[in-house]
């Protein structure tokens, strides 16, 4: 095994004893996609301890330009076991461990438990400010990255009580800024940034004192500038976080497609509402009314009275998330969100 490292002893702010302290390490790494594939990489060969992969998506043709972990002979197999399988071969001196889950309020708080550092490659807004308060809650660093196409920005929040995702944004008013998927990711910005998000991993693994925590580094990697600017914590914006999980936490904010068929089974009140955009609509669905996401998080009140459960749904499960929070903010407690999506409800009940 010290063979595997001897590069990386070798460097003064590293050392034998540096190493050991990456060893040591518990990370987490929710988003196994194109932030997640070369930040995972990178914390794999830097010899992180014990790794986990929380993502409940599957490898698509479209992911593979700019997700280089996975083969084409990958389609179709769940993100987290894919990259936990071809990881374990890079370096059999680590712990990996998978999870193939969408993460929730239910169960984000278990997991975030079970390891030291969070690494947030996700692509959606429910995602991050879920994570950005449950960190806050359990007083752990966040290591944060994001891309627009060819831009991208890094920076760490929570760390010693510094910023956080709520003291740069403090409403939930980005939920609805389009995915990688919609429009578009430069290879050399996810790879760039993924691998900038690892390198503040093994900074706060080791104690450096220039982990990048009150301030963003942006990049532009079409023309080559980069800007790095203050990022100041706010009582707001962490006590916003903490009221999130202080109490009770909320009854279970997702169904599974076997519970709605259950639901359909035995007669009782459901009502269907699609959260796509229309073109998605009309291209294949369950049913129900379709008011796109966009649209749900600008108004105050549903245009129909739902009747029964009011089941959301979307593609795969993380807008009609969003969109669930929103609607329980605004007094819907009966919304759940459909577990997949329509492309897993279809899978399991075909």
């Amino acid at each position: 095994m010290q063979d595997y490292y001897q590069s990386h002893q070798k460097l003064p702010f590293i050392g034998e004893g540096g190493q050991a302290m990456l060893q040591q390490q518990k990370v987490l790494v929710a988003g196994a996609g194109g932030l997640g594939c070369p930040c995972l990489t990178a914390l794999a060969g830097a010899g992180i301890g014990s790794i986990g992969i929380a993502d409940f998506d599957v490898v698509a043709i479209s992911n593979l330009h700019r997700q280089p972990l996975y083969m084409y002979q990958d389609t179709g197999k769940p993100k987290a076991l894919a990259a936990a399988a071809i990881l374990a071969k890079y370096n059999p001196f680590i712990h990996i461990v998978p999870h193939v889950l969408m993460l929730d309020e239910n169960n984000v708080l278990p997991l975030l438990k079970q390891y030291d550092i969070i690494v947030d490659c996700t692509d959606n807004f429910y995602t991050r400010y879920l994570l950005n308060d449950a960190c806050v809650y359990l007083n752990k660093p966040l290591v944060y990255g994001a891309i627009h196409q060819g831009e991208g920005h890094v920076t760490v929040f929570n760390y010693q009580q510094g910023a956080t995702l709520r003291c740069l944004f403090p409403k939930d008013e980005h939920e609805s800024i389009p995915s990688c998927a919609q429009i578009g990711a430069y290879n050399i910005a996810t790879c760039t940034i993924g691998s900038l998000m690892a390198n503040e991993v093994i900074k706060i693994a080791l104690q450096h004192p220039a982990v990048l925590a009150g301030k963003i580094q942006q990049l532009d990697m079409v023309n080559g500038t980069q800007l790095t600017i203050a990022c100041p914590a706010t009582p707001q914006g962490r006590q916003k976080s903490m009221q999130r999980f202080a109490g009770n936490l909320p009854a279970a904010s997702t169904i599974s497609p076997a519970n709605v068929q259950l639901l359909i089974s035995n007669g009782l009140p459901l009502t269907l509402l699609d959260v796509r955009e229309t073109a998605e609509h009309h291209t294949g669905n369950i049913g129900g009314i379709n008011i796109p996401l966009a649209q749900i998080l600008q108004c105050d009140q549903l245009p129909f009275t739902p009747a029964g459960t009011l089941v959301v749904y979307c593609q795969k499960g993380q807008r009609s998330l969003q969109a669930v929070n929103w609607l329980r903010q605004k007094g819907y407690q009966q919304a759940v969100s459909l577990q997949g999506g329509i492309e897993h409800y279809l899978q399991i009940t075909l």
